[in-house]
């Protein structure tokens, strides 16, 4: 039953990532490096935010070895803002990282190599008890920047 779930998560997360790149694919090392005004964050910040908190709250945060660079990604940690534009290079980077990193996390998950995972608890007070706590909190996660993308990518003025 819990491997059922998992996929159905798995597939969500695969859906929400698959759908950003395919909303992103056009865009400019400008556009993806653009806070449009009343905004505090870009196209690209945000793919990169989704990278490093699912890797924190999957296997960070619950003691487990990172898949990513995560000195790198950490320029996208919540609470940062963009600062200087990311290259052509590094967005090709990011975005390819945004489905490996995703790939290696349904692989481990499914394969029950995430069950040593190490209970916390999110400041809100919410704990997260197991990786199947930690994909949920990541499933919402990546919804709500889903939402954030698609606004950026209207204000930008692309479809």
């Amino acid at each position: 039953m819990m491997n059922e779930k998992m996929k159905m998560e798995l597939e969500l997360i695969r859906y929400v990532r698959k759908s950003i790149l395919k909303l992103v694919d056009n865009l400019s090392a400008e556009q993806f490096n653009h806070v449009p005004a009343n905004m505090k964050n870009n196209v690209i910040w945000n793919i990169g935010h989704m990278v490093f908190t699912q890797q924190i709250l999957c296997y960070q945060l619950g003691g487990l070895q990172p898949t990513i660079d995560v000195a790198y990604f950490a320029q996208f940690a919540p609470d940062t803002l963009p600062g200087e534009p990311i290259s052509e290079e590094e967005i090709a980077h990011i975005k390819l990282t945004f489905i490996d990193a995703f790939e290696q996390l349904a692989e481990d998950a499914l394969s029950d190599k995430l069950q040593n995972y190490q209970p916390w608890t999110l400041p809100s007070g919410i704990a997260i008890e197991n990786f199947e706590s930690a994909m949920l909190t990541n499933l919402v996660h990546e919804g709500r920047h889903f939402g954030v993308v698609i606004s950026l990518v209207k204000l930008l003025g692309e479809n």
